[in-house]
């Protein structure tokens, strides 16, 4: 009866929800250490560019055009994942009767 009573669907469920919340989290979490990670660098290379000689200039502002345009879309992504989390109906959140899922 021990063993049955562990492996009951209702409890693997709440075990799936736990974890998908975890994964969010988790997900999350490692989407913003991206963002600041490519704005950091738009930053160094940024301040790196006056210090270079004229013929690597235009291939460094190029490469922080690049990484600039990545952190935008990671932000983009990042408000869409976090809408995703917090909509009504998303694991590990009580819906209430009148919510309905956006995502």
């Amino acid at each position: 009866m021990g063993l049955a009573r562990e492996l009951h669907p209702s409890r693997l469920l709440q075990l799936e929800v736990s974890m998908s919340a975890v994964s969010d989290v988790e997900f999350l979490r490692l989407l913003k250490k991206d963002i600041d990670y490519y704005e950091r660098a738009v930053e160094r290379f940024e301040d790196l560019i006056p210090r270079v000689c004229a013929s690597v200039q235009d291939q460094w502002r190029l490469q922080a055009q690049a990484r600039r345009n990545f952190a935008l879309e990671l932000e983009i992504l990042l408000e869409k994942a976090q809408a995703c989390v917090d909509a009504p109906g998303a694991p590990g959140r009580k819906e209430k009767p009148s919510e309905i899922a956006s995502c």
